[in-house]
């Protein structure tokens, strides 16, 4: 049961295992050649940006159910931990790409050309926002280091974001600890293109962001190396100044985890609970409970496994009137 007087205490994670980062910016900058360049990466493609990358172990992703069934290897609890003992790093390429073919999947799977055209000229934009909000949660509740590339756009007062559909965007920004902004350094006087420098803190000429409070907010030299670097000190530095431990991220997860429920083992303790009612002439509470959560003649012996969250509420709330009631 939840008890908010015997709550899970916040922890932080060190390194970059868990982490999710987006990186944007304008074209030729270094963002995929740099992501590449993290621990032990896989690389899917829907836009095709290695071309002049060897070596990076990929899977072509040419519609949305060939992500699907990648996502499925890299986050199903049959698979998740083999797929772990090989890559560290995710990198997903890009957002905008992937956002399109979310669309053609919903408008196949409804028979549509276009998403507003469904659910009778209403448009299937809720349908499309869940798909994607699903698929996205996967892949970054697994515990990789997930990378989001984006390119990038400009609003009607010049300023520079993430370019994409916001449904798209915004479980990716919203799940992100760091997005960094990528920006060109121009060339030399001897005609070499000068590396790139990346933004973790937001201007007045552009979007950027990280939950870190003491990440360097400028790398003049953006790499794989000094932005891990500049997270791990981030940490390192929020350890010593807040005299806090960082730990494992498997600690980090297991901490943020809701308890795990066991339908069988539920629906057991329910018929405990209702017993109880019976005998002591209560009968008709036990039916009021269960009708407010379920409606009028349902009962909760009807339940399916995919109703385990309505279930356990009703649990709770038997175990709570029981109390009440000194039974």
């Amino acid at each position: 049961m939840v008890d908010i007087f015997n709550p899970q205490i916040s922890v932080i994670a060190k390194g970059l295992e868990g982490k999710r980062i987006m990186i944007y910016g304008g074209n030729n900058l270094g963002k995929t050649k740099q992501a590449t360049r993290m621990k032990k990466p896989f690389y899917l493609p829907f836009e095709k940006g290695i071309n002049a990358i060897a070596g990076v172990p990929y899977e072509p992703i040419n519609t949305w159910a060939d992500f699907k069934k990648v996502n499925k290897q890299l986050t199903s609890v049959a698979t998740l931990e083999k797929a772990k003992s090989i890559y560290n790093t995710i990198i997903f390429d890009e957002v905008e790409a992937s956002a399109k073919y979310c669309q053609r999947y919903i408008n196949s799977v409804y028979g549509v050309n276009r998403i507003r055209e469904g659910n009778d000229g209403y448009g299937l934009w809720k349908e499309y926002e869940t798909e994607y909000w699903e698929e996205i949660n996967k892949l970054t509740g697994a515990g990789y280091t997930v990378i989001f590339i984006a390119h990038q756009t400009e609003n009607k007062d010049g300023f520079i974001l993430p370019k994409g559909d916001k449904r798209a965007l915004e479980p990716i920004i919203d799940n992100c600890d760091i997005v960094v902004y990528v920006k060109s350094n121009g060339i030399d006087d001897e005609g070499k293109v000068i590396k790139s420098s990346a933004y973790l803190a937001q201007t007045d000429e552009f979007f950027a962001r990280s939950r870190f409070d003491y990440i360097d907010t400028y790398i003049k030299e953006f790499t794989a190396e000094n932005l891990e670097a500049a997270i791990i000190k981030a940490i390192e530095i929020q350890e010593e100044k807040e005299g806090i431990k960082a730990v494992e991220f498997q600690q980090q997860k297991t901490a943020y985890e809701s308890e795990k429920i066991d339908f069988d083992k539920l629906m057991e303790k329910i018929g405990e609970a209702g017993e109880k009612f019976i005998d002591s002439n209560k009968a008709e509470t036990l039916v009021e409970i269960v009708e407010k959560h379920l409606g009028k003649g349902k009962k909760v012996s009807d339940c399916t496994k995919s109703q385990i969250e309505v279930v356990s509420v009703i649990y709770d709330d038997l175990v709570d009137t029981l109390k009440e009631l000194g039974l």
